[in-house]
């Protein structure tokens, strides 16, 4: 189910490096990204720095800025 991100936290651990987006949703439930590399964490950090509307799929951990998305199932 998409949800619209209201809130981020970038985080990097230099030992293992590995970079994480932390999401809080409208709902004020939790999402991450996991397992990224710098250059991936500088280009998420910069998309939700300069996007007025993000979305986060809570079931697949997908992004995006659509202006409102649907579900495969919705599609049909």
């Amino acid at each position: 189910m998409w949800k619209r991100v209201t809130e981020h936290s970038l985080y990097w651990a230099a030992h293992e490096k590995s970079g994480t987006v932390m999401l809080t949703l409208e709902d004020a439930s939790q999402g991450s990204l996991r397992h990224l590399s710098k250059v991936e964490l500088a280009a998420f950090g910069e998309l939700l720095r300069h996007e007025p509307v993000v979305w986060y799929h809570s079931t697949r951990g997908d992004l995006t800025t659509e202006k409102h998305p649907f579900d495969e199932e919705e599609r049909c």
